[in-house]
């Protein structure tokens, strides 16, 4: 059976509206009768432009070491927050809606479905005894919007367009379209997350990205293209082919004054799009999707409730846990969402996917890349969709090359720096607001971790030589110059923080540590995949050999008197226990620095970890912690997390929305892939030697199958199994790899 998302009524939310995607362009349908609302975005539209918002900041980063390593953490944190931190990163803007007012009065038998198997949006309802019906995709080949509205009798529609932005409206040759443009900022000292300071200016230098979405329409009726929208009558279909592009042209280059053409550009597309047909675009565009979905399918034997509409399914599964299918549905919409919001050529993934309507969304929808980010594409490999991966590969690439002036000027440091936010004009410096988010510079060694591990899944050396290695090398030729002895003689990097978390200190809390577990086992990691990439590519240069000097003497992992693995420099007091990042446990999941084979004490420690931080927390924190409980082999516990992934979603609680988006809350997506590629965690893991067969099958979930998920070694795995055993297993590939059987 098809995976779908279902309701028997329009959406009222956003959150209840179904999400469409291709690539660069997103569109959310609410599927109204009388009145349709179709959100639009377009993945290039973000405020501001090209700026340099560095500053020569190493004389206080030295006074912070001193200060942190001498003991006085909080004098550190002070002057890391006055001084360091710089302005913050700008805003993903949405692109508007189209309003589209049709006469229709009262309706019946109402149905509105997202197919996950086709990318297919649909609305069927009666009015007046006559059937209704639309029919919605974003084809990526063309990169368009189309819906088609049919009726078994003749109706009169009427397309507007709504711009939150500053824009203006026009119509020419029968195309309707908005000219639009986004804002700048203004400040350069404004409060992390605040966007009072935007607006728009008359000095060209100081004007953001434009864009053009233009509306034709094909139609057996009658047709009004007016400067305010398009009107129909007496027709018994129509198709609304929609394009959105804009200015930008790049992240160095400035949208304003050397921007890209882009009013041509959306009308060409629109009416390329009119020209094809929507059947042809709709054929078209389902090959092309299935052919990235259908490369992976999952079977779990049991209850489903897909009759149900699903904000009713998944508070049916809350009180009783007994629909199946909605483990396969939350697994599907990850990778579906994937699929839609992320292929090559497109921007990557950010807060909130390509889907926002805030002109101030939460946390600017920028790219959040202490966690959040990285999780977008946690999915991406292990379900075989590396091409959707392309995007964030390209992104590391441009935050090598402008993070290689923030390294310079913040730290004297030869390599690349990232800190935890960045936006489509890769900014790389520490925004302003508090050290416990800001001040973290280590993105960048995270980050190469998703271009080495591709080369692990695919084996691809040209992409390797000519991509993950470079960037993995000037990341660490970054912690090689951060790297400073403790009072122990082992190298820390100094000062550092766990992300947005504090621990107690002098009656107060603190987030500024000499060195933390997640800042050392980053670098690790980094060093260790670095050294296999060198001898892959029979490489040794300076700077190799420095990273083999420098790799025994990290400082090592260190527990607490209570066994669990310690956050900080020092075991001290937690300010907040059940905190929501788990960033002492990167060497669990997603690293492979700790496993229950190899390391035994200290994945103990881990657990003891995950036990004290509790199971309780927002979307992608949950997600994270099923991927933790499946590496720890715990089938059963994950399940449970992923229970309350499915729970419906509260004002202060993680879970899903309606239309199975996730809450952190409000919407973040990361909590979707998180969960997706937790799954696959649960009937799949590998490290390019081992293969490790249902490591955390849950003992409910009896019978199932699940084919096509990659292990590292490029080879795809097919499993079946019956009564919680394995009956059939497939594993096709060239290298050889040692099996293990958990089940």
């Amino acid at each position: 059976m098809g995976s779908i998302i279902y309701f028997d009524r329009p959406a009222d939310s956003f959150e209840e509206a179904l999400p469409l995607g291709g690539g660069k362009l997103g569109a959310m349908i609410y599927g109204g009768t009388a009145e349709e609302r179709i959100s639009l975005n377009c993945d290039e539209l973000w405020t501001g432009f090209p700026r340099d918002d560095n500053k020569d900041a190493y004389g206080d980063f030295l006074r912070a070491r001193e200060l942190a390593v001498s003991g006085d953490e909080k004098g550190a944190e002070e002057l890391i927050e006055e001084k360091i931190c710089s302005p913050s990163v700008q805003s993903y803007q949405p692109a508007g809606y189209f309003l589209i007012k049709r006469d229709v009065a009262g309706y019946s038998d109402y149905r509105r479905t997202l197919e996950l198997d086709t990318a297919t949006a649909k609305v069927a309802y009666l009015s007046g005894g006559d059937v209704f019906e639309n029919t919605y995709i974003t084809p990526a080949h063309s990169g368009c919007l189309a819906v088609r509205f049919s009726s078994d009798r003749k109706f009169r529609l009427r397309i507007g367009f709504v711009c939150p932005l500053r824009h203006t409206q026009c119509c020419k040759n029968g195309v309707f379209f908005t000219d639009g443009e986004c804002m700048y900022d203004s400040a350069q000292n404004r409060d992390a997350d605040k966007s009072h300071d935007r607006d728009y200016s008359d000095n060209e230098s100081e004007r953001g990205i434009r864009f053009r979405v233009a509306a034709a329409c094909d139609t057996d009726g009658c047709t009004e293209v007016r400067e305010d929208g398009i009107e129909i009558k007496d027709a018994s279909r129509v198709v609304l082919y929609a394009a959105v592009e804009s200015s930008f042209a790049g992240y160095k280059t400035h949208p304003y004054l050397n921007g890209k053409e882009y009013k041509n550009a959306a009308v060409g597309k629109a009416m390329n799009a009119k020209a094809a047909g929507f059947d042809a675009l709709l054929k078209e565009h389902v090959s092309d999707y299935k052919s990235y979905f259908d490369r992976v399918s999952l079977e779990i034997n049991g209850g489903d409730r897909s009759d149900l509409p699903t904000d009713k399914r998944l508070s049916a599964h809350q009180a009783d846990g007994s629909d199946t299918g909605l483990y396969k549905l939350l697994f599907d919409f990850g990778r579906y969402l994937l699929i839609c919001g992320s292929r090559p050529g497109s921007q990557p993934l950010n807060l909130q996917g390509i889907w926002n309507e805030h002109v101030n969304p939460p946390w600017n929808s920028d790219y959040t890349v202490n966690i959040n980010t990285e999780m977008n594409y946690w999915p991406a490999l292990v379900t075989d969709l590396p091409e959707m991966q392309e995007p964030l590969t390209r992104m590391v690439k441009e935050l090598c090359e402008s993070g290689t002036k923030t390294a310079r000027d913040y730290y004297r440091a030869r390599g690349f720096c990232a800190h935890h936010n960045t936006d489509i004009w890769r900014a790389c410096q520490p925004v302003r607001g508090r050290a416990v988010w800001s001040f973290w510079q280590m993105s960048g060694g995270w980050l190469c971790r998703h271009l080495y591990e591709e080369y692990e899944y695919f084996g691809d050396e040209a992409f390797l030589k000519d991509t993950a290695y470079p960037v993995m090398l000037e990341a660490c030729r970054f912690y090689l110059d951060m790297l400073t002895p403790d009072k122990d003689g082992y190298l820390v990097m100094a000062p550092s923080t766990s992300p947005e978390n504090v621990y107690l200190c002098d009656g107060g809390a603190c987030s500024v540590s000499v060195t933390t577990a997640m800042t050392m086992s980053i670098i690790k990691e980094l060093f260790e995949n670095t050294l296999n990439a060198a001898a892959a590519l029979c490489d040794e240069n300076g700077d190799v050999k420095a990273i083999r000097a420098a790799l025994p003497r990290l400082l090592p992992f260190k527990t607490g008197s209570d066994g669990r693995l310690l956050e900080w420099y020092d075991e001290v007091p937690e300010a907040e226990p059940g905190h929501r990042h788990l960033s002492h446990l990167y060497g669990l999941y997603p690293a492979r620095l700790i496993t229950p084979e190899r390391t035994p004490e200290l994945a103990e420690a881990a657990r003891r970890s995950l036990e004290a931080r509790g199971d309780e927390g927002t979307g992608w924190s949950l997600a994270w912690k099923i991927n933790l409980r499946a590496r720890l082999f715990d089938g059963d516990r994950a399940k449970k997390l992923l229970d309350m992934q499915l729970r419906p979603a509260t004002a202060s609680s993680g879970g899903s929305y309606p239309n199975m988006f996730g809450a952190h809350p409000p919407f973040q997506i990361d909590g979707n892939f998180g969960a997706s590629a937790g799954i696959a965690e649960m009937l799949l893991q590998s490290d390019g030697e081992t293969v490790w067969l249902l490591p955390a099958l849950p003992s409910d979930w009896r019978c199932g199958e699940i084919r096509g998920l990659r292990a590292k070694g490029g080879a795809k795995v097919d499993i079946k199994w019956e009564n919680g055993r394995i009956t059939h297993y497939e594993i096709k590939g060239e290298k050889p790899c040692r099996v293990i059987k958990c089940r």
